[in-house]
């Protein structure tokens, strides 16, 4: 519910106004709190200038136009690996050097991708995705409710980290050859798969071999408790989840907010979200689901 705006000054000075639909109180502020935590651990994000509580205003820095997704259209193999790793840096640093510091006065401590969360994601892409955006009545549906629960149970139960929640393409800039960070007020409690998935799997398609590079990258840089073979598992119950919750918030956004651009992204994120039940060889019904919206994607 935010807005967005650029103000250049006098001097020829850019800076971006992110102003919220309420005030807020500073003092009280996740998006600041988290920045704070991120300037510690040396995590590129921009430079607050200014705080209006009562305005619900940001006065923060302008990092330009290019997000990592533009900047990904033209660069080549070799540059395009050198981003992604930088990114996969921030997600480990983040994991590693962020956790300690959330303390219980972060709003961030009480938030996490728990059992409750998990599954209601899920009722999420069922409400927005495939009632209100595809009009499927819940009679025609197949019974999903044992494998989404079976999902939400399982990813609960792994070891959490501090995530940034929303870690893909579009809230990563590219400024002045270097990599930042944006959009972080709903960073959380989450699997040490999510971050990962959220750039991996969310909005951009990397070819499966990429994937599994970048995830032989990430567990070189990470000391985690479980095996190889057992992360991997993670990982892609995880793309199911989060690519569940996406489809749900692009129908949701295109049936109740009438914004149509987030259309495009719906026939790629069923694609990777069925590259990931193959891998598990699992969960038959939603995969049964998946397969027959991307057969009636074709049709169109």
């Amino acid at each position: 519910m935010r807005q967005y705006f650029r103000y250049t000054s006098a001097k020829q000075e850019s800076f971006i106004l992110a102003v919220y639909p309420e005030p807020f109180d500073p003092k009280d502020f996740n998006y600041l709190q988290i920045y704070e935590l991120f300037r510690k651990i040396s995590i590129p994000v921009p430079e607050i200038f200014e705080i209006d509580g009562p305005l619900g205003i940001v006065l923060q820095e302008d990092l330009g136009n290019v997000t990592l997704q533009k900047w990904l259209m033209t660069a080549t193999a070799e540059r395009r690996r050198e981003k992604f790793c930088e990114a996969i840096d921030f997600i480990a640093k983040i994991q590693d050097d962020g956790s300690p510091l959330v303390t219980p006065s972060y709003q961030t401590a009480n938030l996490a991708f728990d059992f409750k969360k998990l599954l209601w994601e899920f009722d999420f892409f069922r409400k927005q995705y495939l009632g209100n955006y595809r009009h499927m009545r819940e009679d025609s549906l197949p019974d999903l409710d044992d494998e989404f629960q079976r999902i939400s149970e399982e990813l609960s139960s792994f070891p959490r980290f501090l995530c940034h929640r929303d870690f893909h393409v579009r809230n990563l800039m590219v400024h002045r050859d270097r990599l930042y960070l944006i959009d972080f007020q709903d960073a959380r409690w989450g699997p040490p798969a999510y971050d990962l998935v959220s750039l991996l799997k969310d909005s951009y398609d990397l070819h499966p071999k990429e994937v599994e590079e970048y995830l032989d990258y990430f567990l070189s840089r990470r000391n985690l408790d479980s095996s190889e073979k057992q992360f991997r598992r993670e990982f892609h119950l995880m793309a199911v989840q989060r690519l569940s919750k996406a489809l749900g918030t692009f129908g949701y956004q295109v049936f109740v907010r009438n914004n149509f651009i987030y259309e495009q992204y719906m026939v790629g994120s069923l694609r990777r979200l069925l590259l990931s039940l193959e891998y598990l060889d699992d969960f038959p019904k939603i995969r049964k689901l998946t397969e027959a919206e991307l057969a009636h994607s074709s049709d169109f």
